[in-house]
């Protein structure tokens, strides 16, 4: 309260040094491409240029972190900035620790932004792959030139929501598959889950240690519409186990994200050893 009472009587320089003393740097997105071929300095352009002026109001002698979604992240200072460009100076470069989660998210299209949202907190909760699918159930119209579009969208959330959660790598979005395609590539993961709204029993903690506790894991969220007969042998054809998310039929979207929150509070935390 005291720095916002008194931040007036601050030069526009000491302003500019309080700001990075007292906020956490503020990121922006590059293209690896960019990243690596630039020496001591590069441009921003575009919409990362317009957030560093306009919203967060940076200007020269302002610190900011580039990242670009694949681990690589640059402190850098900026030099000029007018609007539609940003002159930044590269002060270091470093790799990140890879914190994505070994969770693998098979999820079958949810109509609207609800996709987009899935997305979002997926990302934020780290996992390592999405896999959307279409099943018999899925209410969403199929149509390739439409689900390119999304693929590109759901692909730019992920990367937004990467500098918000402060994240060192974007999941793996690949593109909309069939149910049966999506179990093929899952077949290397060492843990299977299927959420499944009509298991009454198994929970997702019980499932889980049922297998090990083993990574990486792959868990299954199905349609608004449920999933068929035929979809669920399938599924337990590949090895999925039922698991059930809560006494309460979950929305798709609700049952995914809360699987992975669970999921990732335990192996962050290392309950999952605690058996």
């Amino acid at each position: 309260m005291t720095i916002k009472r008194h931040i007036g009587l601050f030069t526009k320089t000491s302003r500019v040094r309080l700001h990075n003393f007292v906020m956490s740097l503020a990121r922006f997105l590059i293209s690896s491409d960019v990243l690596s071929r630039a020496q001591n300095t590069l441009i921003l352009t575009g919409s990362e240029a317009h957030h560093l002026t306009h919203v967060r109001r940076l200007g020269p002698g302002s610190l900011v972190e580039l990242v670009d979604g694949s681990g690589v992240i640059a402190k850098a200072k900026v030099i000029r900035a007018n609007g539609t460009e940003v002159d930044l100076h590269i002060m270091e470069v470093s790799e990140q620790q890879n914190d994505c989660l070994p969770i693998k998210l098979i999820v079958a299209l949810l109509k609207g932004g609800r996709m987009g949202w899935m997305i979002q907190k997926a990302t934020e909760l780290g996992v390592q792959t999405i896999h959307p699918v279409i099943t018999q159930h899925t209410v969403v119209k199929v149509d390739t030139e439409k689900t390119g579009r999304h693929l590109v969208r759901w692909k730019e959330i992920a990367r937004q929501t990467l500098k918000q959660c402060k994240g060192s790598r974007v999941p793996t979005i690949y593109p909309v598959v069939s149910l049966r395609e999506a179990l093929e590539k899952a077949s290397y993961a060492r843990a299977k889950i299927l959420l499944w709204e009509s298991e009454k029993t198994c929970s997702l903690f019980s499932t889980w240690r049922d297998q090990g506790n083993a990574t990486p894991v792959a868990v299954i969220a199905g349609p608004e519409g449920g999933f068929s007969r035929k979809e669920i042998l399938a599924c337990k054809g590949a090895g999925f186990s039922p698991a059930t998310m809560s006494r309460r039929t979950l929305r798709s979207e609700t049952a995914a994200i809360g699987a992975v929150a669970a999921l990732s509070a335990m192996m962050t935390s290392g309950l999952e050893k605690k058996r």
